[in-house]
């Protein structure tokens, strides 16, 4: 790939974007719900996630002696990093947390677990947070669309390789940085981006780690640039660069057509099922469709670059064997929403129930290039009769919106599992203004669900 004199200014547009920009008030609120969403999630697996306990134990032996920082959901105190990678890992094991088409990943997961434990430290108050976390996203989203899906194909998880970046801008503007400081940060965490799609091969929790390990790693890159450690240049768009190693055909003009006025962050979509949002418009389909027929087949389409995350007729899809594998199944999620009227924590308790192996028996799926991504096609032919629905647009995205009830329920359904004051945290969290301190309010997420 070749790069010009403008692209190569990207890197730098992007650091002094992170820490000099002025953000636009108007976003506060759509951020506040999307932290609300971050929290839920977090605190839920954290208690319920069947990873969870094995990653604490972990933790606990690398941070024997803890320290001030809170961990959603969890009792025990760790230190900023610890707890950064926590809540990363936490918030990112039910595949239920925020997406972005543009990103294509998820940048919530990415900034919200580094930008907390750097607000609760230097308690902050609730309108820098979110000036904060407002430049995360946006940095993390445009890389992502900079590095196109293309970046699938050679392996590498979006968000992971992204987020780091949006991480380390989110982290550099609650610390005051200069943009020479954040595009060293930047350079370091070049050595650091990473994420790889293998987990797909056994059903691994690997890609439950890499938001904790972008988030521990961002606090990293940026302390050893604050203490004046050089980092690479060009660091996005150089030579040897994220663009070049990262994927096989750039877009390197999405890192700063129309910074600051039109804002990425936007394209941002909450989930209202736990799996891969690639599964979401099969998934409202065939709750439109639901019959209750049982001999019905059913046949989905879905875009080509989904097949192969979702869509195979393989045995991991067919037969998924572990949760990982089912929240990447787009059979086993059809099969449940077609059965119980509803996809939630608990369908994975049905991986091996004889009705949804019957069902997922009864399911084919082929490539729709016609629909978005996300986006899913479903038609059921049923005594004799044929009925289809296409759903372009998921549950959820900015056109679709989820609501501001429905997220609230979603909050309760997931925190109210592990908080007695689930209510009181949402209207805190709602409720962020520069009138509050981010520091009270991260303690009161702390709970007794987990040690």
């Amino acid at each position: 790939m070749t790069t010009s004199p403008a692209t190569l200014a990207a890197t730098d547009a992007l650091a002094r974007f992170a820490v000099e920009s002025e953000v636009d008030s108007s976003l506060a609120p759509r951020l506040r719900g999307l932290f609300l969403d971050h929290i839920g999630v977090a605190a839920f697996a954290a208690v319920h996630a069947d990873s969870s306990p094995a990653v604490r134990a972990a933790v606990d032996r690398l941070d024997p002696h803890g320290g001030d920082a809170t961990v959603i959901g969890v009792a025990r105190r760790h230190s900023p990093a610890s707890a950064a990678f926590l809540n990363g890992v936490h918030a990112h094991s039910l595949d239920m947390d925020d997406t972005n088409r543009t990103q294509t990943g998820h940048p919530g997961v990415a900034i919200f677990p580094a930008a907390t434990a750097e607000a609760e430290r230097l308690d902050v108050d609730g309108r820098t947070f979110l000036d904060a976390v407002a430049v995360g996203y946006e940095v993390c989203c445009r890389i992502g669309a900079a590095l196109t899906s293309r970046s699938y194909e050679r392996g590498f998880h979006i968000t992971a390789v992204s987020g780091i970046f949006g991480a380390v801008a989110a982290v550099s503007r609650l610390r005051g940085f200069d943009a020479a400081t954040t595009a060293s940060a930047f350079g370091l965490a070049l050595s650091k981006a990473a994420g790889s799609m293998q987990y797909l091969a056994n059903g691994a929790w690997n890609k439950r780690l890499h938001p904790g390990f972008l988030a521990h790693d961002a606090l990293t890159c940026a302390t050893l640039a604050e203490a004046g450690v050089r980092g690479a240049a060009d660091a996005l768009d150089g030579r040897y660069g994220l663009l070049t190693g990262y994927t096989g055909e750039a877009d390197p003009g999405a890192l700063t057509d129309g910074l600051g006025t039109k804002w990425l962050l936007l394209d941002t979509a909450v989930k209202p099922y736990p799996s891969c949002r690639l599964t979401h418009g099969a998934i409202d389909a065939a709750l439109a469709l639901r019959d209750p027929d049982p001999g019905a087949e059913l046949h989905v389409g879905i875009p080509s670059a989904a097949m192969p995350i979702v869509g195979e007729d393989s045995p991991a899809k067919r037969r998924p064997g572990s949760v990982v594998d089912a929240q990447f199944s787009v059979y086993f999620q059809v099969a449940c929403a077609w059965l119980d009227g509803h996809v939630d924590w608990d369908s994975y308790q049905r991986l091996a129930d004889p009705a949804v192996v019957a069902i997922i028996d009864r399911i084919t799926v082929s490539a729709d290039d016609s629909v978005p991504m996300g986006g899913g096609t479903l038609t059921v032919h049923s005594g004799g009769r044929t009925a289809s629905r296409a759903v372009p647009v998921p549950l959820g995205e900015p056109e679709n919106w989820i609501g501001d009830a429905a997220l609230r329920e979603k909050f309760a359904s997931l925190a109210g599992r592990v908080f007695d004051d689930a209510d009181d945290i949402a209207d805190g969290v709602l409720g962020l203004s520069a009138e509050s301190s981010m520091r009270a309010l991260v303690r009161t997420l702390a709970g007794g669900g987990a040690a």
